[in-house]
């Protein structure tokens, strides 16, 4: 008879109940299925009936019933099955000495009875186990517990985390061990991650506390964890023994549970780094004095940000001034932690012995740091709208500052982009703006410090009322002192590319004062604020009454191509009694800018000349010296126009004007013409009335001194006397005629000359013409002398009395 073949129907004195797989005393029927007994060299031709079909009740005779050689056959096909098995169990005892629980070899043993024949292992897990087997292996016994020993172990990977998270659904050892060891402290963090079932882990873990209690304090600990609640009695009472269990690793987690400092402190300079820093973190969290002197007196940097992560941000006295002796004397300073921790509680709002101390650190630590970590806490410590007003605020503006100023311009000029610089620049104070200046005439940050500064309203979101009038502050700042001339372009590019909307009128204002200001500087600032001259244009009307002087201030400063619209600007909305003045400036203009600007020049003076045209056609005579000048200056004007070669830049002159300010010297001419012609008439007619008037008047004096001389005759002797000829010119009479050359004599004029002698001429009583006209020998003498002499010396006088005395007289 061969040896019975191994079919895992016997443990100890117990058989292997073939029905439900439970064990129970051999020879008896099984207390738990009522099936009867089966000898256990004959297990495994049982198990296969009962996959077979076979009734539990029926299955003790069936088997005595079987053939030898079938129930052979049955028994060795149930064996090859079970060896599988066996192998599988040699890879569960190699982890077993790795897990907190005992008895995992039967559990899996049973849990592959109960299988069998119904699904079989496969055979590659009969081999030796490797490494991360549960990411690999068949079996899931084996995979669940390839998983429990790395999650046990202190970084577990994400792999083993998903494996043992089925192991959660078993209510036996696997359960069990899986909620011990999701637990643990250094694995709790990241379980949660996966949302784990924190209900079922604390079911589990009561599970354990009752079934293990050599894993009492392990299983409490992972109860607390999952419910987050103080525990109960029994639970406390195995907390408080496991904080002096043999293993550090369990003492640890006990004193995590019940935070207590003792515990905890004893972990603070542990060698597993790990531990170290959890201990920290949990007092840190509770605001232990005594971490906090120890940090103090030896802490180093991980010590800090062990703290750091887990203090709480209204921390306990004697918490800031340790961490800043720390920072003071590690590499970097613990910018990036201090500035996490720090940003829990706003600056304004910590007692002024904190804000004292940040700001001494902040000068004598922060100042020699990065410029990145300086605008960090600049952008903390400057969070809130009154910032400004908070003194301690600017110990982190000067450390922005210095730091600023110790880094190379290559790298300064990436800190401009940041929105903590747009504080800066809002609290920059006179100091600040001379380090400004001096940036600004550095290549690299040139644009992008100009860009900042005229951005700034719009980046800002702190204080809207100081931003705006800060960034025009500071725009001047930069624009002052040496270097100006290398700022120019890249901050005329930086004004056409920005639109700085409601706030654009604060720097237009700025640059209006500094226009206003410094008159050597407005050709600077009108090319440079290019987009701004309409509105600058404006604010020098507003400040100028007088139109005249805002030409004769822009004009010689502007851009050529803009001389036709100022000067448009001035004439049209000139009244005539002051357009003469106006015009004076443009032809002065034109005369300085003919050369160069040939086509606006033209342009310009086309508007001119349109409005002088006009209104000396509508009756201006005030403005005749003015038309007449304009006349005799044109013509040099256009040979300088058409020697002259147009520039690339007279874009809005596709020609020159002198065509249009020919028709308008035309009908100037004409109407100037016109002008004297009535002139003219008017004078003759006026001569003539003159004439008429005179011949009167001597009619008048003719038939009075008749009357006189008739009146004083005796009437017995009256004697005859002949009658005086009274003459006048026939033909018109010139203004020399009637020039006074003598005005004290009677004959004042050389028409009172000519007559005179034509009238003594047609009278023969000389003595009476005399008299009829006022004379005497004696005056008649000195006064025929006079014009004598007057003739001789003026040619033109003789010329015209002898063509008078020869013309027809009536």
């Amino acid at each position: 008879m061969h040896p019975p073949l191994e079919n895992g129907a016997r443990r100890g004195a117990q058989v292997r109940c073939p029905a439900c797989t439970r064990f129970h005393a051999p020879g008896l029927l099984c207390p738990r299925c009522d099936c009867g007994p089966v000898a256990p060299e004959r297990y495994g031709a049982a198990r296969m009936l009962v996959h077979a079909g076979v009734d539990r009740y029926a299955l003790a005779d069936r088997v005595l019933l079987l053939p030898t050689s079938m129930a052979e056959h049955l028994e060795a096909r149930y064996a090859r099955m079970w060896a599988l098995v066996r192998r599988l169990l040699v890879g569960v005892r190699r982890h077993a000495p790795a897990l907190l629980l005992q008895g995992f070899e039967a559990e899996v043993e049973d849990r592959w009875a109960q299988r069998l024949p119904w699904n079989v292992p496969e055979a590659e897990s009969a081999g030796e186990p490797e490494e991360g087997l549960h990411a690999a292996a068949p079996a899931p016994e084996l995979r669940w517990l390839s998983a429990l020993v790395e999650v046990h172990g202190e970084a577990p990977s994400p792999a083993a985390l998903e494996a043992v998270l089925p192991c959660l659904e078993d209510d036996g050892r696997f359960g069990c061990e899986a909620a011990l060891a999701l637990t643990r402290w250094r694995v709790w963090p990241r379980a949660r991650r996966y949302r784990v079932d924190t209900a079922r882990i604390a079911r589990l873990a009561l599970a354990a506390f009752s079934r293990f209690p050599e894993q009492g304090a392990r299983a409490a600990v992972a109860w607390v964890r999952a419910t987050g609640q103080a525990p109960e009695v029994d639970l406390l009472l195995a907390l408080r023994e496991g904080l002096r269990h043999p293993d550090e690793d369990v003492r640890f987690e006990c004193a995590l549970c019940l935070q207590d400092e003792d515990g905890l402190f004893d972990a603070v300079e542990s060698e597993d780094l790990a531990r170290a820093s959890e201990a920290r973190g949990a007092l840190a969290a509770r605001g232990s004095v005594r971490l906090l002197e120890r940090m103090a007196s030896r802490g180093d940097a991980a010590f800090a940000l062990d703290v750091l992560r887990r203090l709480p941000a209204q921390a306990p006295p004697g918490a800031l001034s340790a961490l800043l002796a720390v920072s003071d004397r590690v590499e970097g300073g613990l910018a990036a932690a201090l500035h996490g921790w720090a940003r829990g509680r706003p600056f304004a709002e910590l007692s002024l012995e904190e804000r004292a101390l940040w700001a001494d650190w902040a000068l004598a630590r922060l100042a020699r740091l990065s410029a990145e970590d300086a605008l960090r806490f600049l952008e903390w410590a400057a969070a809130a709208s009154e910032a400004d007003r908070v003194e301690e605020t600017r110990a982190f503006v000067s450390a922005v500052s210095e730091s600023l100023a110790r880094e190379p311009p290559s790298l300064r000029v990436s800190r401009f982009q940041d929105a903590a610089f747009s504080r800066f620049l809002t609290l920059a104070d006179d100091e600040d703006a001379l380090r400004l200046h001096a940036w600004s005439r550095e290549a690299p940050c040139m644009e992008p410090l100009l860009e900042a500064v005229l951005s700034l309203p719009s980046r800002q979101r702190w204080g809207d009322a100081l931003a705006p009038g800060q960034g025009a502050r500071l725009l001047m700042a930069l624009w002052t002192g040496e270097g100006r001339e290398g700022l120019l372009a890249p901050l005329a590019k930086v004004v056409r590319a920005w639109s700085g909307g409601s706030q654009e009128a604060v720097f237009i204002d700025a640059v209006w004062r500094r226009f206003q200001q410094h008159p050597d500087e407005r050709a600077d600032l009108l090319a440079t604020f290019t987009p701004w001259r309409a509105a600058l244009w404006e604010r020098q009307q507003a400040a100028e009454a007088d139109a005249v002087v805002c030409f004769q201030t822009w004009w010689p400063v502007e851009d050529p191509e803009q001389l036709p619209e100022r000067v448009e600007t001035l004439v049209r909305q000139s009244p005539p009694e002051d357009l003469s003045r106006r015009l004076e400036p443009v032809w002065k203009a034109a005369e300085a800018r003919v050369e160069a600007w040939p086509r606006a020049t033209s342009l310009a003076v086309s508007y001119a000349a349109a409005v002088l045209s006009g209104a000396v056609r509508q009756g201006v005579d005030v403005l005749g010296p003015d038309a007449e000048r304009f006349l005799s200056w044109f013509p040099g004007l256009r040979e300088r126009v058409a020697a002259a070669s147009p520039t690339s830049r007279e874009r809005r002159c596709s020609r020159d004007f002198l065509e249009d300010i020919e028709v308008d010297v035309r009908l100037i001419r004409e109407h100037l013409e016109r002008r004297r012609e009535r002139e003219e008439q008017a004078r003759e007619a006026e001569l003539q009335r003159m004439v008429a008037a005179s011949r009167q008047r001597d009619l008048e004096r003719q038939r009075e001194l008749l009357t006189h001389q008739v009146e004083a005759s005796p009437p017995a002797h009256v004697v005859e006397v002949a009658p005086l000829v009274l003459l006048s010119p026939r033909g018109p009479v010139q203004p020399l005629d009637l020039e006074e050359w003598f005005p004290e004599a009677r004959l004042r004029t050389l028409l009172d000359y000519t007559r005179l002698l034509k009238v003594m001429s047609a009278n023969n009583d000389v003595m009476a013409v005399f008299e009829a006209h006022g004379l005497s020998v004696a005056t008649w003498t000195s006064e025929a002398t006079a014009w004598g002499a007057l003739l001789v010396r003026r040619p033109e006088l003789a010329l015209r009395f002898s063509e008078l005395f020869q013309g027809p007289w009536a």
